[in-house]
């Protein structure tokens, strides 16, 4: 007898294959049986009435290290079909930590990972270990699959400080980064568009990587730059990879400059050429033609040496603001410049503030809120991070959809939302978030597979599956086959669609019908259970 079988389903299972009539038993947390199960009996029968039924998506790259801590419901992913969120992405996580570095971790997660979120942050673990075992007691409703950050290794052991590590520290992040994957990390990602990632050489990060070979650990990159710049960055990108022998997985692959706008080939055939020399490359994308990021990242990276408490100090200094208007408007080399390789302020608005006095610029373009109080928007800008103490995010447009599609289409491509999970109520329903935390799969199944029809049920489903399963090193998951762990989710492929906007985000995804994880159903025909079946899917 099953504990749960799901009939009347059409199956994709997560290898690209065609879809196929059948149905699936599954007992405790496991796929045992697949085909026609009509004349066997099951505690609990889910049916399917002819929708697709398919592995649980996972989300190649998502910030949700802390959302579970403060709601462990996952509402916002569950709803679009997610099953595993990969975090510890950009480099940010939250452990280890150094009790000297504590707080400088802290105020950086401030920044960086929680934004706006209206709460104390408080991390109650040391060691990597600690904090996935904080998980393991504290459940969420999905799986985790944790990445160790370059940044928050570097952070323990050097703070802010800039420049090379000596040989001393150099040996202690390597010490910290063996003992991370040792505890269960699937891979080192580095985000060098921010501090103290930005401080940090390809050296000293391919002698990290070289440490997780032992492993079979992969580096993952928000590279040094996606703009102008952007092929230096993924030559250096691919360098650390083929220095160190480990795979290379570049995160939300993207081209933010007007300057590259449509020139998608020349990433492409970089990637290419990397495959030929023996070099493994994969990325993932989210749907999407705008980004979201900390205002404070549109800084360049000088500011923030010593930490967030310096970076408020010195943005109070006219004579800095001088300086840093000048080199975003001439467009200071070696950083990420999203201004101007976004085409100015007037393609970012405000999506989250923390404090309630500026909740009402939440929505607003930066110029915008320069009018409003009189000021232009570089001031406007300065003050906001200032009164929030630098916890800003901020949406920009900057990307053309034809590039999207083309970076969609590729065989080595993943789908990541780059969101945190987040909800409609309650704690984590604030600010005006990017829609991708409420619709990334959903919209990829909606618009660019069923409307504009430039992937198959099948390739895209493969994209959210098999595909990050294989990268993370994840065993016996991202496909429906037998003596696999039972993910699954039930869509409609008629009717399966995102519902956030820009201007209205929090809005749960339509078309998820069922969603299962680890044997256990917590949305059942569109409604989510109080179910927490969720593990860590470490090493």
């Amino acid at each position: 007898m099953f504990d749960l079988k799901i009939t009347n389903g059409l199956i994709i299972d997560g290898s690209g294959k065609a879809a196929f009539a059948g149905d699936i038993g599954i007992v405790k947390d496991k796929i045992t049986a697949i085909g026609n199960l009509n004349d066997q009996d099951s505690v609990e029968t889910v049916n399917a009435n002819g929708n697709m039924v398919a592995p649980g998506f996972i989300d190649m790259h998502t910030h949700s290290d802390l959302s579970f801590k403060y709601d462990r419901r996952a509402n916002s992913k569950l709803h679009s079909g997610v099953t595993t969120e990969v975090i510890g992405n950009c480099g940010i996580c939250v452990a280890p930590v150094r009790e000297e570095n504590r707080q400088l971790l802290i105020d950086y997660l401030g920044t960086r990972l929680i934004g706006s979120i209206p709460v104390n942050l408080e991390l109650p673990w040391t060691s990597f270990k600690e904090y996935l075992a904080w998980f393991d007691e504290n459940p969420p409703s999905i799986n985790l699959a944790p990445l160790l950050g370059q940044g928050a290794v570097r952070i323990a052991v050097m703070g802010f400080a800039k420049g090379m590590p000596n040989a001393a520290e150099l040996k202690d992040m390597q010490q910290i980064t063996d003992t991370a994957m040792s505890e269960g990390a699937l891979g080192l990602s580095s985000g060098l568009v921010y501090l103290p990632g930005e401080y940090s050489s390809k050296e000293e990060i391919a002698e990290l990587c070289k440490v997780m070979v032992p492993y079979q650990g992969f580096y993952s990159t928000h590279m040094r730059t996606e703009s102008d710049g952007i092929m230096d960055a993924i030559d250096e990108a691919l360098w650390i990879g083929g220095t160190a022998g480990v795979p290379v997985h570049i995160s939300h692959l993207k081209l933010l400059s007007q300057n590259m706008l449509g020139k998608t080939d020349l990433v492409l055939e970089r990637m290419a050429q990397a495959e030929r020399s023996g070099i493994e490359v994969s990325y993932d994308i989210y749907p999407y033609t705008a980004g979201l990021t900390s205002l404070s990242a549109c800084l360049p990276p000088w500011i923030f040496e010593g930490g967030v408490a310096k970076m408020i100090e010195r943005l109070q200094d006219k004579s800095i603001r001088s300086r840093i208007r000048k080199e975003i408007a001439e467009g200071l080399p070696g950083w990420q410049n999203f201004v101007k390789s976004a085409g100015g302020w007037g393609k970012f608005f405000v999506s989250s503030v923390r404090s309630e006095e500026n909740k009402h610029l939440e929505g607003k373009f930066i110029p915008e809120i320069g009018e409003m109080q009189g000021k232009d928007p570089y001031d406007a800008a300065f003050d906001l991070l200032i009164a929030e103490n630098g916890r800003v995010q901020m949406n920009y447009y900057a990307m053309l959809e034809e590039d999207v599609m083309t970076f969609l289409q590729q065989p080595r491509a993943m789908i990541g939302s780059d969101a945190m999970s987040l909800s409609a109520e309650g704690t984590l329903s604030f600010g005006k978030p990017h829609p991708r935390a409420f619709g990334t799969p959903t919209r990829l199944l909606g618009r660019y597979v069923r409307e504009k029809k430039i992937l198959s049920f099948e390739e895209a489903v493969k994209k959210m599956t098999s595909l990050p399963a294989k990268r993370l090193g994840l065993k016996a998951r991202g496909l429906i086959k037998e003596d696999y762990y039972a993910d699954i989710v039930i869509f409609n492929p008629d009717t399966v669609q995102d519902k956030a906007t820009y201007t209205d985000p929090k809005q749960y995804s339509q078309g998820i019908e069922n969603v299962i994880v680890n044997g256990q159903v917590v949305v059942n025909h569109g409604l989510q259970k109080d179910v927490y079946a969720g593990k860590v899917l470490g090493r």
